[in-house]
C-alpha cells in the first residue's frame, strides 16, 4: 500500500472524528466556563485528533512512515497522560463537591408542630367533601335509573374518599421520617 493511500483513508479519519474534537475545542475555548477536568480531557482529545491528522500530512508528503508512526505515537503518548490526568482531577472535583454538600447539610428537616392525627383528619375530611359533592352531583344527573345512579355514587364517593385516605396517610408517613 501507498503512502497516499494511507493519507487518505487517515484524512478521512481524521475529518469524521470531527464529531469528537470540534466540541473538544468548544470546551478549550470556553475556558474556565469548565471544569479543569473537563479542559484537560479535551485537550487530550483535540492531541489525539491532531497527531493523527499531522501523522496523515506527513504520509502525503512522502517523508515515509517511520516519521508518521512516531508523530501518531507521541500524540497517543501524550493524549493518554492528559486522559489519566483529567480523571485524577475529576476525582478531586467530585471529592471537593461532596465536601461543599455535606457542609450545606443542616441536619434533618423541622417538623411541623402538628400531630399526624389531625393532618389525618384533614385530609379525611377533605376527601369526605369531595367525595360528597360528587355523590350529589351522580344524584342530580339525568339519565339513569335511580337505583344505577344510586350504586354509581356510592362506588364514587367510596372510591374519592379512599383515594384521599391513601394520599393523607402517606403524607402522614413522609412527616414521620
Amino acid at each position: 500500500m501507498t503512502h497516499t493511500v494511507l493519507a487518505i483513508g487517515t484524512a478521512a479519519l481524521t475529518a469524521s472524528g470531527c464529531v469528537w474534537y470540534l466540541p473538544a475545542i468548544a470546551d478549550l475555548q470556553a475556558g474556565a466556563d469548565r471544569p479543569r477536568s473537563t479542559r484537560t480531557a479535551a485537550a487530550a482529545c483535540v492531541l489525539w485528533w491532531a497527531a493523527l491528522a499531522l501523522a496523515g500530512g506527513l504520509l502525503l508528503a512522502g517523508a515515509g512512515w517511520r516519521p508518521a508512526a512516531q508523530v501518531g505515537l507521541a500524540g497517543l503518548v501524550g493524549g493518554t497522560a492528559l486522559r489519566v490526568r483529567a480523571l485524577w482531577e475529576r476525582h478531586g472535583e467530585q471529592r471537593e463537591t461532596a465536601a461543599r454538600w455535606a457542609a450545606l447539610d443542616a441536619g434533618p428537616v423541622p417538623r411541623n408542630g402538628r400531630p399526624a392525627a389531625v393532618v389525618l383528619v384533614g385530609w379525611l375530611v377533605v376527601g369526605a367533601a369531595v367525595a360528597s359533592l360528587g355523590a350529589v352531583a351522580i344524584l342530580l344527573s339525568d339519565g339513569g335509573g335511580p337505583a344505577s345512579k344510586a350504586a354509581l355514587a356510592a362506588v364514587g364517593g367510596a372510591g374519592v374518599a379512599l383515594a384521599f385516605l391513601l394520599v393523607g396517610w402517606g403524607n402522614v408517613r413522609r412527616r414521620e421520617r
